[in-house]
């Protein structure tokens, strides 16, 4: 039966509108949606008409919904326009209203064949215009040739993409909506789409551009790889830290093995398998298990606890989970661009595996490595505690008439040091500033990780020339350091403030700081850290930094070299590069055997002046000690002198810890002068220089009991009073332990004088001499014995 008695068996009294239906599927555009398509889709509903609930109503909407077609309209206009014709062409021919809205309704249908389940009618017209899809592939490719005339219109490239994206949604869905067409024709059409698909890729791709899905897929391999490392470390970490060795369980080895497992299946399932859910359903998984496992490190991220550290545990925790869910969004996407026409072609599968390795490998490295600082943050912001009182810096007037000020016992005694907020005691987690008026603790800076900071001694405190500025060292005790992360090992601290300025990891020695840098010392390097500014710079020397200081606009360091050779150098604090340098080894006979740290002794810069000054022991005579003074104006050597007495041990914390103090008008110095053998009596050194050219002001030799024997003795139990004068703590014949006062009228003991404050009283009567070091804050002497800090008026 030709089309026309179709019709007329359909609507015998509607002979012009048939004739107008077959005009308008023969117009010359039409070289697929055309009468032979109509019959195709007749006879397809023919065949499923027991499926159908009105086949007649069905076969009325498929001789419509074609019935206006123009290719360059719209997605969705020509089936309107059609349904829209057939509603006004029916109702005028007398069909009834009902009828003419189903056949309406199911035109829309054909512009995305979405039939809901139980809609017989719309799954048999739907089947019947996908029906060319299954058949044999010669009638396909003559209906594929159609659809590229119809659209002659569109460039190759761009019709290419457009109709892969199209193939592609109908690949993706079911495309028979009735049991027949499902069980008959989806694995026919799908053989044909996917067989179009690959004639138009080559058209709609880039060059290479089958590699950026690649690059992605290498990317979230990669994340996913270091999500099982960064997994590891949190396992692995201990629940708090410090943690003693026993209490850790070591890194979980099976956890990056699982990582590259899943990898490894999801490059299988790309390259071999070729199914697009195959990544789908991970990449959705990696997801969801990323927020959720985020949402718990979240919640359960510990509360910060004053004295407990935060542990590795969280935060690596966190950011494996944050991994999984880039690498979840990574998968998807890489997975949405191998579907995009324009990434279509494939390349080599050998180039394609070997970019997947190499972004991987890249990506996992780059993002463990990155997890370290992340890490550290993470750990700094959580263990480090600073707060600041109320109480203002004292500026009551120092009498030094030997009355006790103020006393208090502290929990832990290290260096003290001097600086205009008052009086910075190390504490073993971190450094306390006491007011030098009252004794009030003014501000704390502690950190829950470190480990014994107060054994560093004085060297653990810098304090600028200015006493403004304070850098205190925070080691992380051995095998108590976390790995892998770099927490601070000092802190620069505002003395006034409590303020943290600027915190620095560095396996060197910090030698000086004031409020732009930090000096540190690394092997044959001196590097400046900006603190206030953002001054870096890295400068190699010849030899090893022993000593150096800050001036307004230079550092001055010494290098000394196993051999002889030792140089003071004048560094511009600009950009490290020396403006001068002064050979020690001309001026002096130096010792070639020894370690250059056993005869380099301490750096001063006198206050005010373009001078540094500074120490230096040669073997002449058994032991001579020599002071020397350079301009650092000039980068000339000022003057040279010996101290007297020999022999003299050698300098350093293994022999005799020397200490150069200055005033604007005095260079004061206290080292020893005999041996420093355990148990013997030993007999210190402290005498006075003028800076002008080392004329020697005053001079005392001072009997220190072997008790207090210790290398340290000398550079931290002595501080130097703004008139000149030297103060230590010293037990004295009657066991008392009194403070002493070394100046030009000699060496007087300063017994603590009774206060009519009873409190006072009794901390007077409490003073020993156990571990005495001395500090000068605001004018007065401050002493520490070791379990109390105290000062005089």
């Amino acid at each position: 039966m030709d089309l026309r008695d179709q019709w007329n068996r359909l609507l015998p009294h509607a002979q012009p509108l048939g004739d107008d239906l077959l005009a308008r599927y023969a117009e010359l555009h039409r070289h697929y949606h055309d009468q032979r398509h109509l019959a195709e889709m007749l006879a397809t509903i023919d065949e499923l008409a027991d499926l159908a609930d009105d086949a007649d109503t069905v076969r009325l909407a498929a001789w419509f919904h074609d019935a206006i077609y123009d290719p360059q309209a719209d997605p969705g206009e020509n089936e309107e326009v059609s349904a829209q014709l057939a509603e006004l062409e029916l109702a005028a021919y007398g069909v009834e209203a009902d009828r003419v809205a189903e056949i309406g309704r199911l035109i829309r249908l054909t512009a995305r064949h979405d039939c809901e389940p139980g809609d017989a009618n719309g799954a048999v017209l739907c089947d019947a215009d996908l029906r060319i899809l299954s058949l044999d592939a010669e009638r396909y490719d003559e209906y594929a040739v159609g659809i590229r005339a119809e659209y002659e219109h569109i460039p190759d490239r761009d019709f290419a993409r457009g109709r892969m994206s199209f193939l592609q949604n109908l690949a993706e869905t079911p495309l028979y909506a009735t049991s027949h067409g499902r069980e008959h024709w989806e694995k026919a059409a799908h053989a044909n789409l996917e067989r179009e698909l690959a004639r138009w890729a080559p058209k709609a791709a880039r060059p290479i551009s089958g590699l950026i899905p690649m690059i992605y897929l290498g990317a979230a391999l990669g994340v996913v790889i270091a999500a099982s490392v960064l997994l590891g470390r949190g396992l692995g970490a201990a629940a708090h830290w410090p943690v003693a060795p026993d209490e850790s369980t070591g890194f979980p080895v099976w956890t990056p093995i699982a990582g590259t497992a899943v990898a490894a299946g999801l490059t299988c399932a790309w390259f071999r398998r070729n199914r697009s859910k195959l990544i789908t359903i991970p990449a959705i998984l990696f997801s969801v298990v990323g927020v959720v496992a985020v949402g718990v490190c979240w919640w359960r991220w510990p509360a910060a606890q004053p004295g407990a550290a935060l542990s590795e545990r969280w935060p690596y925790l966190m950011l494996a989970s944050v991994a999984l869910l880039i690498a979840g969004a990574l998968l998807a996407l890489a997975r949405r661009l191998r579907l995009a026409p324009p990434y279509a072609v494939s390349p080599p599968r050998a180039l394609g595996l070997g970019v997947t390795v190499v972004c991987a490998s890249v990506l996992a490295w780059i993002m463990v490595s990155a997890g370290e600082p992340f890490v550290q943050a993470r750990l700094e912001t959580a263990n480090t505690v600073s707060t600041t009182a109320t109480v203002p810096a004292g500026v009551m007037p120092v009498q030094l008439d030997g009355e006790l000020a103020w006393s208090r016992e502290v929990p832990a005694t290290g260096a003290i040091a001097g600086t205009v907020g008052g009086v910075a005691e190390l504490r073993p987690d971190g450094v306390v500033m006491s007011d030098a008026t009252t004794g009030q603790i003014r501000w704390r800076y502690s950190r829950a990780d470190v480990v014994d900071a107060a054994s560093n001694g004085s060297r653990g405190l810098l304090v600028s020339s200015d006493g403004r500025t304070l850098a205190a060292h925070l080691p992380h005790g051995g095998n108590h350091a976390p790995s892998g992360i770099e927490l601070p090992t000092y802190a620069v601290l505002d003395a006034d403030t409590g303020e943290v300025l600027t915190e620095v990891h560095t396996d060197g020695t910090a030698l000086a700081v004031d409020r732009n840098q930090l000096l540190v010392a690394e092997d044959n390097y001196v590097v400046a850290h900006g603190v206030s500014s953002p001054t870096h710079w890295r400068t190699r020397l010849q030899c090893a930094v022993t000593r150096g200081v800050l001036l307004a606009d230079q550092a001055v360091v010494v290098d000394a070299c196993g051999g002889n050779g030792a140089e003071v150098r004048g560094l511009d604090l600009a950009n490290g590069d020396q403006k001068w340098d002064v050979d020690l080894g001309i001026q002096f006979e130096l010792s070639a055997e020894l370690d250059p740290s056993t005869w380099i002794g301490e750096l001063v810069a006198v206050p005010d002046t373009r001078e540094v000054s500074g120490l230096v022991w040669t073997s002449d005579a058994g032991g001579t000690l020599h002071q020397w003074s350079v301009d650092v104006g000039e980068g000339r050597m000022l003057w040279t002198t010996p101290v007297p007495g020999t022999p003299r041990p050698r300098l350093g914390a293994s022999s005799c810890d020397a200490q150069l103090a200055a005033t604007h008008t005095t260079i004061v110095l206290v080292t020893c002068r005999t041996s420093t053998e355990p148990g013997e009596p030993q007999t210190y050194d402290v005498s006075a220089a003028s800076p002008a050219d080392g004329t020697p002001q005053w001079h005392h030799l001072l009997e220190v009991p072997p008790r207090l024997q210790n290398p340290a003795f000398p550079r931290d139990g002595f501080g130097l009073l703004p008139d000149g004068r030297v103060v230590t703590l010293m037990p004295q014949p009657n066991g008392v332990c009194t403070p002493v006062m070394i100046g030009t009228t000699g060496v007087q003991p300063r017994p603590i004088v009774a206060s009519p404050d009873a409190a006072k009283a009794a901390g007077r009567d409490k003073v020993t001499c156990g571990k005495p070091a001395v500090a000068v804050a605001g004018g007065r002497p401050i002493f520490s014995d070791g379990v109390r800090l105290f000062a005089l008026n």
